[in-house]
């Protein structure tokens, strides 16, 4: 039921306040009158064409870029385009020193010329539906918490029931997944079919797609091309199928349009993807657990590791190749988790939940629900319990599992279990090996030995228990210096042929006693026993509560926000513009190629200027790409509500065509992931025109833009 203090908070607020904030669910926009908002803030196509159950719309063209980004169709044949730093740990893996695709770049010029990439898949949402009805009967019938019902052991056995039931069962590679909104108070079933044969047709060079790199990310202004571009084939009869030579691009039923026309200050945008999570219903103490027990320790160390890394980086190109991967996600990490704490505390974040919390609490009073009246207490209260142990195990976690070997890897325990077990040993040897040779250019131990000297100091001056490992007991920084340095320096995984050695005739008491594997394996031991059962304990009551509290407030909002993320498909739309962060200083739309040169620095490997690209700028060789000003366009900033899991998503129009690519958000907006903040966040898309300029004039594969369907 509407309360009276609810219906003055909606007829106070100012017209449209709500109009940019939100990741929508577009199953639900009739229930959320969605589409009246949509209209009024200016767009200009038909609602069956964003959404659809029974005829292609945008849900068709947009999917799941490997585990973790967006990307979208741009051709009938299968083109697909998402983010460079998707893409990069794939390209990654199939580059070398002689073929860096990673740094040099690739550019097929025709479909023969693409490139597998092995591990990578799309994936297509093929049918949404609420079953929200079925989780709480079944929950009923086993008694089960808010925390067991959205675990996937109990979501697992209802997907598996459902999926027989939902005549997709037989379709290839379709998989189910039931997924919480609205802290568990509701579920819905995505099914989803993934593609398998994915291949590389464009990526540009490092010095183009991640221009600036870390020291650019969550920045504004920006001047990379963040993009790629892959090709998703199929076997003859258009099903999902691995990679085969006969396997044939995909034939699509929908595909975005391009448009070259661009996007001015002020124009609607939307933008459909898959953002990963947000936790906007947090409370107040809720949200100091996240910033000071959660990211406040990953920051500290993570910014110490990704200074060493840098050095080493710099200082050899196959070091900068063989980390690449590794600096660009803990750079990410790093910056985002900082990034939050700084916004937090400068939007006054934490005052403003206070107020909430103020406001929930007379809503309680008048709900007549006794479980609303105390629940803020009572989370107030699991937090301190809990705030040091979930510290402790963060910068625990961060510090000592940082050896580029790891006791979890699926080789070592199959290898250790064959020799518990005594049987199958000569294959379980040969496996091992294979698998240490295929990850010989990640296990480097001289490097893990300088790194955990710089990360050890973090844990002894700043964990928060008493509990320690052994190992580390009564030790100072130099005594651990000597202890690392016997490990590393005597453990037969220092040396390829020591090892090979080793393994030939180890027992399971001798491959347990190496330096090393002792090492790892009471890491694993203090760690479940120290933390594990803690963590756990805090996670089922937190995740009870929060059903409450979430609930109360949705109901105090009847219902009229969106869900937190979830990493599934949602869309979000606002307007091109810029912003203030800060007093006397303003942030324009967008960018031009020559923000790129000024920027130029070549003592700094992040700032030097690709020569090609430059001549193309000092001819002002842009083509039909051109923007109004004779430059050729590179970045603009929209409102758009976004968060990591968007980053490949497709920016649109008005009328749905393609205008860029999301890639990044700004480093003032990161508390957005806990409050949408409208005068601060925006999203870094990169210009269309820009990406195609690097694939056609610059790079010269011609013949994929030759596939879309381009408009002005």
């Amino acid at each position: 039921m509407k309360k009276i203090l609810l219906t003055l908070l909606v007829l106070l607020a100012p017209l449209g306040a709500r109009a940019d904030e939100g990741m929508w669910l577009l199953k639900l926009m009739e229930q959320q009158h969605l589409l009246d908002s949509l209209q009024k803030a200016g767009l200009q196509m038909p609602a069956d064409q964003l959404y659809s159950e029974t005829s292609p719309s945008l849900r068709d063209v947009i999917g799941i870029f490997g585990n973790g980004c967006t990307g979208e169709l741009v051709s009938e044949n299968g083109l697909v385009l998402t983010n460079n730093h998707c893409g990069f740990s794939y390209v990654h893996e199939i580059s070398t020193m002689e073929h860096n695709y990673l740094y040099a770049g690739f550019f097929a010029k025709s479909q023969q010329e693409e490139v597998p990439c092995p591990g990578l898949t799309f994936t297509f949402v093929v049918r949404i539906d609420d079953v929200t009805a079925e989780v709480e009967r079944v929950a009923r019938k086993e008694k089960a918490d808010a925390y067991t019902m959205q675990s996937q052991e109990f979501l697992g056995k209802l997907e598996d029931r459902l999926m027989k039931k939902s005549g997709l069962a037989k379709e290839k590679n379709i998989s189910m997944r039931i997924v919480p909104y609205f802290g568990g108070n509701q579920f819905y079933a995505f099914y989803e079919q993934a593609y398998t044969d994915v291949r590389l047709v464009v990526n540009p060079p490092m010095q183009i797609g991640q221009y600036g790199f870390n020291q650019d990310n969550w920045v504004w202004p920006r001047h990379n091309c963040d993009f790629a571009m892959f090709r998703i084939y199929a076997d003859a009869d258009g099903k999902p199928a691995d990679f085969d030579e006969n396997n044939q691009p995909l034939h699509c039923k929908k595909w975005l349009k391009v448009s070259l026309k661009g996007v001015e200050n002020g124009d609607y945008t939307m933008i459909m993807g898959f953002p990963g999570s947000t936790s906007r219903y947090l409370t107040r103490s809720q949200v100091q657990l996240r910033c000071e027990s959660i990211n406040e320790p990953v920051n500290m160390a993570g910014e110490a590791e990704l200074n060493f890394m840098k050095q080493q980086m710099d200082s050899d190109p196959a070091l900068a190749l063989k980390y690449a991967d590794d600096y660009m996600s803990l750079g990410n990490l790093v910056k985002n988790f900082g990034g939050m704490n700084a916004s937090v505390r400068s939007t006054g974040l934490l005052d403003i939940k206070a107020g909430e919390e103020a406001d929930f609490r007379k809503f309680a009073a008048q709900s007549g629900n006794a479980e609303y009246a105390d629940i803020i207490d009572r989370i107030d209260r699991c937090v301190q319990t809990y705030k040091d142990s979930i510290y402790d195990s963060k910068l625990f976690r961060f510090v000592f599992g940082a050896q580029s070997m790891k006791m979890d890897r699926a080789d070592i325990r199959a290898f250790r279990s064959a020799l518990k077990e005594g049987k199958n040993l000569e294959k379980a040897r040969k496996d091992f090996l294979d698998a240490y040779s295929a990850s010989i250019g990640k296990v480097d131990l001289v490097y893990d030995e300088q790194k955990m000297n710089i990360l050890v100091p973090y844990w002894i001056k700043h964990h928060r228990l008493q509990a320690q490992p052994a190992f580390a007991e009564g030790k100072t920084a130099e005594d651990f210096k000597a202890y690392y340095q016997n490990i590393f320096h005597n453990s037969v995984f220092a040396r390829r042929k020591s090892l090979e050695e080793f393994i030939d005739t180890c027992s399971l008491a001798a491959f347990d006693a190496d330096p090393l594997v002792s090492h790892l394996r009471e890491i694993h031991r203090f760690g479940d026993a120290t933390y594990k059962d803690m963590t756990n304990r805090y996670y089922v009551e937190n995740e009870n509560l929060s059903r409450i509290y979430v609930c109360g407030l949705c109901e105090m909002y009847d219902w009229s926000k969106s869900p937190d993320a979830n990493f599934t498909l949602r869309m979000t739309y606002g307007h091109v513009g810029g912003y203030q962060p800060r007093d006397a200083v303003f942030y324009d739309w967008k960018t031009n190629l020559h923000g790129m040169m000024e920027k130029e620095n070549p003592k700094d490997p992040d700032y030097v200027i690709d020569e090609p690209l430059r001549k193309f700028y000092l001819e002002k060789n842009y083509g039909r790409y051109v923007g109004a000003d004779g430059e050729l366009p590179t970045c603009f900033l929209t409102n758009n509500d976004i968060t990591g899991g968007n980053s490949g998503s497709a920016v649109l129009n008005a009328r749905g065509e393609l205008v860029g690519l999301a890639f990044d958000g700004n480093i003032e907006s990161l508390s957005s992931d806990l409050r949408f903040n409208p005068a601060l966040q925006r999203c870094i898309c990169v210009d269309i025109r820009y990406v195609l300029f690097i694939c056609d004039l610059y790079g010269g594969s011609t013949y994929a833009v030759d596939e879309m369907t381009i408009v002005k």
